[in-house]
């Protein structure tokens, strides 16, 4: 005979794995399971500009990814330099329940365009709208496991760059730095379409095909080079090089506006190229274009359509006799420095350049606090670099301007208006070199 305990124990069994209560059970699991997927972050960087790849969740709560690489992340060999292929540029958006900021960390970091000291003033942006953009407040990249690993030394893992949110929002927008597209680009040209001198074309097409614009500013509308002296500002040979952009933007509001840049105009036309790399940007890649060329060091193979096309059509003007110089806008995260100039070698440059070079520099210094003209760092003896070729072969002036992704030369954080005020100083500081006042 079955005891009552036994009895009791088998209908206690019976009632628990009844199917009412299996069928409670399974709805209450897959009901946690639901609100858990819910609240998992989702990511995107599929879209204009956008990069990111290897999202996760990390046991920290953190969310790790991995910057990607593009073509040409091979190293390329030029006749005195070794140049590696690298990656920086990141952008991309979470979508998450914004309850609390989120943390993220670069888990490439080691390899990147920059490393060591670099990161240590990296403040990449974030955006709640897409449009609006604030700085991250803290960020951390241990440098000691940087030489560490770097001397062979991995006990204590590859260095990672982690950085904050400094805002909650079901919805964010990440960046390393100010993102500035084609679509920004086209925005600009709206505004200004209808200012008196200023007018739009294309100079051909990108490996893929797409347009590569020019904005013209001359004295007068239908102004050409055969009634001004020409500058050619080329910018975004690195897609990823946004801060340079809106130095641009200043640079063509201060020659519509200030009046540095009118008296300018009555002498100069100027031909801006604000995107040369415009595959680069629209597949959000730091340092090449579509088929892995950095255009910055195609100026002595012209592997590239877009070297190929700015050759072309700034010798038109130099067969003139109508090119005065050109202007090379980029950007670079050294923690030493500011918005800096690179200065070509004075053996190699006539006396008429030598002496304009030292006079931009030293009348750069002061125009604008995150400006310097005191401390100019020496053009690359690489022969295929945008300035090298073009003094060579031509004997055309370049002006490299190197803006920094973080800081200005006081030491103040970048913005995308201090950029452009950084671009009305180079203005200011062109005419007083070029047309000074009687």
């Amino acid at each position: 005979m079955r005891s009552s305990n036994q009895y009791m124990n088998e209908n206690c069994l019976n009632t628990l794995f009844s199917p009412f209560i299996l069928g409670c059970l399974f709805l209450t699991m897959l009901n946690m399971k639901c609100r858990s997927e819910s609240t998992s972050p989702l990511f995107s960087s599929d879209f204009e500009g956008g990069a990111g790849i290897n999202f996760h969740v990390r046991n920290d709560g953190a969310i790790g990814f991995t910057i990607p690489e593009e073509p040409g992340g091979d190293s390329i060999e030029y006749p005195s330099r070794t140049v590696p292929g690298e990656y920086l540029w990141f952008y991309f958006r979470v979508v998450g329940d914004g309850k609390k900021p989120l943390e993220f960390v670069v888990e490439n970091a080691l390899g990147a365009h920059q490393t060591g000291w670099r990161w240590k003033i990296t403040r990449p942006v974030f955006s709640t709208d897409g449009r609006t953009w604030i700085r991250a407040q803290h960020s951390r990249y241990s440098f000691v496991r940087h030489r560490l690993w770097k001397r062979g030394i991995k006990l204590f893992g590859k260095p990672e760059f982690r950085f904050r949110a400094p805002m909650t929002a079901e919805t964010l927008w990440v960046a390393y730095c100010y993102p500035y597209t084609d679509s920004d680009l086209k925005r600009l040209m709206d505004q200004i379409g209808n200012e008196p001198g200023v007018t739009f074309s294309t100079i051909g097409k990108s490996e893929e095909g797409r347009d590569i614009s020019r904005i013209h500013i001359s004295k007068s509308a239908g102004g050409t080079s055969e009634t001004n002296q020409q500058i050619w500002v080329v910018c975004r040979e690195h897609p990823g090089e946004t801060p340079a952009s809106f130095i641009c933007e200043g640079m063509i509001q201060a020659l519509l506006k200030h009046p540095a840049g009118k008296r300018l105009r009555e002498v100069y036309g100027f031909s801006f190229i604000p995107i040369l790399n415009v595959d680069g940007v629209a597949h959000g890649y730091y340092y090449h274009n579509a088929h892995g060329v950095n255009l910055a060091f195609d100026w002595e193979e012209f592997r590239s359509i877009e070297a190929r096309t700015v050759r072309d059509v700034v010798a038109k003007d130099i067969e003139k006799g109508a090119m005065r110089m050109m202007i090379n806008l980029h950007s670079a995260n050294d923690p030493t420095k500011g918005h800096y100039f690179l200065e070509m070698s004075e053996s190699e440059l006539s006396p008429t350049d030598r002496e304009f070079q030292r006079r931009i520099f030293r009348t750069s210094n002061g125009i604008y606090s995150q400006l310097q003209g005191h401390s100019p760092v020496s053009l690359w003896d690489v022969p295929g670099i945008t300035a090298n070729a073009l003094y060579h072969h031509y004997g055309v002036y370049c002006l490299y301007l190197e803006s920094n992704y973080s800081r200005g030369a006081d030491g103040s954080m970048v913005t995308p208006e201090s950029l452009r005020e950084t671009g009305a100083a180079l203005v200011q500081a062109l005419a007083q070199v070029l047309v000074p006042e009687e």
